[in-house]
């Protein structure tokens, strides 16, 4: 068979086009972060907002192209429970997690299931929001505090103990600790502060406390007045106070209750170099700037926290787990009898 011209033309331009292909791949492959590849995939299991880990993916995968973020979202619970399931069936298949369990991860880290990762440039970050040698990590911070409605209150609030005020009787609003992690760490981290412990939770009761099922409902009382004063997650308010609702929220002088939240690698990840980078992602500048757009705290020093912060000091106090592993099913039982829960 012979060749025209117009085929030898044909040729050359496709031989042409699949050089300069494998040098544009070869060139993205270059440019991506050490230790992620094109082509890599990472899964997370996670119980955190589908629609906040949806942006950090997007962005993950725009500053790692090439890279893929595969994410399994479900309750803490039922995370935990398909991670336990698959464990038994011969491996987990998540390559890192992120929930808001720490219990679990104490229980991960204690059975030598996660990886030590203490990522480079990470120096500055304190170090009681690496645990147990950097096998899980805060990433960025939630709190659980005071807040109240501005239109209801004239005057701001400035402790734990105002929720027991009586001009607020039968307008206080809690999340129950049999659903809401945050509300469970409040309860026993509130035990073990000066001046609080069942003393609070005792005038709670005669205050006439509501207790709702999740934060969410609190915070929706709450804005929409039915409550006045509220035991709730920060963010929360801070984005109903952004969009208008007459919400704000304090510092408590006691210090506000660090909520954990924290991520981890698990050490058989099929993906260890993608788990890393996104774990590095997180605590990277482009994240925690993307943390403080969601509304949270940042956890990487110089990094100017969200709008509608309050004014007080910011005083931390870390959830007490070896109190609370300790106690749990007796918090859990004095809490249903003092206020009368099935």
């Amino acid at each position: 068979m012979t060749l025209t011209e117009e085929d030898m033309r044909r040729s050359s331009l496709a031989t042409r086009l699949a050089v300069c292909g494998a040098a544009v791949a070869a060139l993205a492959a270059a440019w991506l972060p050490a230790g992620v590849h094109a082509g890599t995939t990472v899964t997370l299991y996670t119980s955190e907002s589908l629609d906040k880990v949806n942006e950090m993916k997007l962005d993950f995968e725009k500053l790692n192209p090439g890279a893929t973020l595969n994410i399994y979202r479900s309750g803490t619970q039922v995370v935990i429970s398909k991670l336990q399931a698959e464990q038994q069936a011969g491996g987990m298949q998540a390559d890192i997690l992120w929930m808001a369990d720490i219990d679990y991860f104490e229980d991960l880290a204690k059975k030598d299931l996660l990886m030590a990762y203490d990522p480079a440039g990470t120096d500055k970050i304190p170090s009681k929001f690496k645990y147990d040698g950097a096998r899980y990590h805060e990433v960025r911070l939630i709190f659980n505090t005071v807040a109240y409605n501005t239109l209801r209150v004239k005057t701001r609030p400035t402790s734990w103990r105002d929720l027991a005020d009586p001009q607020f009787k039968g307008k206080v609003g809690v999340a129950s600790p049999f659903y809401s992690g945050a509300a469970f760490s409040t309860l026993g981290t509130h035990m073990t502060m000066p001046g609080l412990g069942w003393d609070l939770y005792q005038k709670l009761k005669a205050n006439g406390v509501v207790v709702e099922q999740a934060n969410g409902t609190v915070a929706k009382k709450l804005a929409t007045g039915e409550f006045h004063v509220v035991s709730v997650v920060d963010f929360m308010v801070r984005g109903d106070k952004a969009a208008g609702s007459p919400v704000d929220h304090i510092w408590p002088k006691e210090g506000a209750i660090l909520v954990p939240t924290p991520v981890a690698i698990l050490k058989n990840a099929k993906n260890v170099d993608g788990a890393k980078a996104f774990l590095r992602y997180l605590y990277s500048a482009e994240g925690q700037q993307l943390f403080v757009k969601q509304g949270y705290v940042p956890v990487l020093p110089g990094i100017q926290g969200p709008a509608g912060m309050p004014s007080e000091k910011l005083e931390i106090v870390l959830t007490d787990q070896a109190y609370i592993g300790k106690n749990r099913e007796d918090l859990k039982a004095k809490y249903r009898q003092l206020f009368e829960l099935k």
